[in-house]
């Protein structure tokens, strides 16, 4: 991401914005073009050969914030640098100064007093090494990041390159965030479920109101707003804004503390046109899931699978079952796999399955858990326990059960 010194932002009232640049202007693109052939003719160059050729195209550059950022993007996103030598570093120092040390002082020009010159100990430690002065004399220092080697650029469209920076642009807007409200409409379940993931792995406080139908209404908080200012807590909820911008139909209000000390509103809807660069979740989460769906399709059971597209609100968090299940005779079930092993994860899948309240779920348990049926004894619906496997027969029978008992309670 960018860093705070190369934000630039406008006012607008109590609104604060970024200052977007035009993706389709001819003379971003031409900066764009100009900067990835930089870096693509640097390859194989050390990183302070292209820092230098980077301030030297941007000498007469007026938009050097613009420059300055579209190259960050690129060493940080598309670049791969690293250390090349005949030996470790450390390990070459430590045997150079050491000889060094045996024969100070040591002399550029050798005399009768000073026998030992510099070339006299470098060539010494070369042939240690089993190559030449000059491999020599750059492994001494070659771990240095100036010093590394641009081993691999990936090479983007000056399209891509553009779109980075405005989100970058709005990401860095949210290092002063300390208030973040959502409403997001009108997407397909998957995309609920991806943005709810992305919150509880970026450890967001969170509270989210409303259901599949109407969308949802979430406020992301956090310590920072309750305690002291610091941007740690916003660079979580800028890491997050890629994720939000995955969703097709969202708004989204950050409260910022602005450079002046004022706060300011940062409004922001998909018609921005931003887009994520993060890469959409799989249908799967796992390799367990899809086989299962892959044999469970493959049997006549009267019953069709779809996946996540159940979200059962539980107030203060969303509850979203690995599968649903149809019956051509309209009745419906739901099935939860707990495969994951980790305390405070089992702790919270057995508080959501209790909260849940839904007797129309299977819940298929990891026998590699360390968990028993006692544990699962408040969950309703019907649990079992599986090995390597979930056995799709096993599924449809408790399929059939609760299915029937859902239908009997409606």
């Amino acid at each position: 991401m960018l860093t705070s010194d190369l934000l630039q932002t406008r006012n607008h009232g109590p609104y604060i914005y970024p200052r977007y640049i035009k993706t389709e202007a001819p003379r971003a693109q031409g900066l764009a073009e100009q900067l990835i052939a930089i870096f693509s003719d640097h390859q194989g160059k050390t990183r302070r050969e292209l820092s230098d050729a980077l301030n030297q195209y941007a000498q007469d550059s007026t938009d050097y914030r613009i420059q300055r950022g579209l190259a960050k993007l690129l060493r940080d996103d598309r670049c791969e640098f690293s250390e090349r030598s005949v030996a470790p570093p450390a390990e070459v120092r430590e045997r150079v100064f050491g000889l060094a040390r045996e024969n100070h002082p040591v002399v550029l020009q050798p005399d009768m007093i000073h026998p030992v010159s510099r070339n006299d100990i470098l060539a010494e430690v070369a042939s240690e090494y089993k190559t030449d002065v000059e491999q020599l004399t750059w492994a001494v220092y070659a771990d240095l990041p100036d010093n590394h080697i641009l081993t691999r650029f990936d090479s983007p469209q000056p399209e891509w390159l553009l779109e980075r920076y405005n989100v970058a642009l709005a990401q860095a807007l949210l290092y002063r965030c300390i208030r973040m409200r959502l409403s997001v409409l009108r997407n397909i379940p998957s995309r609920y479920k991806q943005l709810f993931k992305f919150v509880k792995f970026y450890q967001l406080m969170h509270t989210i109101q409303g259901d599949l139908d109407s969308g949802y209404e979430i406020v992301l908080d956090g310590p920072v707003s309750l305690f002291r200012l610091s941007q740690k807590y916003g660079l979580k909820l800028a890491v997050f804004l890629p994720a939000l911008l995955l969703c097709t139909r969202w708004k989204m209000e950050a409260e910022i503390v602005a450079a002046d000390g004022e706060r300011r509103f940062f409004p922001l809807d998909e018609s921005a046109g931003l887009h994520s660069h993060y890469r959409d979740s799989t249908v799967y989460d796992s390799l367990l899931e899809r086989t299962f769906a892959e044999r469970f399709g493959e049997i006549e059971s009267g019953w069709e699978i779809e996946r996540e597209v159940a979200i059962i609100n539980l107030k203060d968090t969303v509850f979203i079952p690995d599968f649903a299940f149809r019956h051509a005779d309209g009745r419906t079930a739901l099935l939860e796999i707990v495969g994951f092993w980790r305390p405070d994860y089992l702790k919270r899948k057995l508080m959501k399955l209790k909260r849940s309240g839904r007797t129309d779920m299977v819940v298929a348990v990891s026998a590699d858990l360390n968990v028993g049926e006692e544990d699962f004894k408040d969950v309703p619906g019907s649990v079992f326990f599986f090995k390597r496997r979930i056995n799709p027969q096993e599924v449809l029978t408790r399929l059939e059960q609760v299915g029937q008992d859902a239908s009997l309670e409606s």
